[in-house]
């Protein structure tokens, strides 16, 4: 069959799109990583007209045969990090001129 890689914007997106992947009739789940901070699902006998008919450009006709495909489908993740100003430079606690000499505080997330 054909394999063809979905990544989403976020995590809750592949969720949905293995959730809708999983709902087509004769589909089933094969393997699911939930673990850790990446996230894939693998959901095989996805019938659908071929992709390679379908990336043509031309419309696929409606008696074309269906084609399995396995789905695997994983997401990037948001932020790694974010940047701010300390606290002494809050909005309307220094003068706008104060910003190019302040320091930059980074602080990254624990769940990555």
């Amino acid at each position: 069959p054909i394999v063809v890689l979905n990544v989403a914007e976020k995590p809750s997106v592949a969720r949905a799109l293995a959730q809708v992947f999983g709902n087509t009739p004769g589909s089933r789940q094969s393997q699911s990583h939930r673990s850790g901070p990446a996230q894939i699902f693998e959901i095989e006998n996805v019938n659908f007209p071929s992709l390679y008919q379908q990336g043509s450009g031309q419309i696929v006709p409606n008696n074309v045969r269906n084609e399995p495909h396995t789905m695997i489908i994983s997401s990037v993740r948001g932020h790694l990090a974010s940047q701010d100003f300390g606290p002494a430079y809050g909005w309307s606690r220094c003068p706008p001129q104060a910003l190019f000499d302040a320091p930059i505080n980074t602080e990254y997330s624990q769940d990555m």
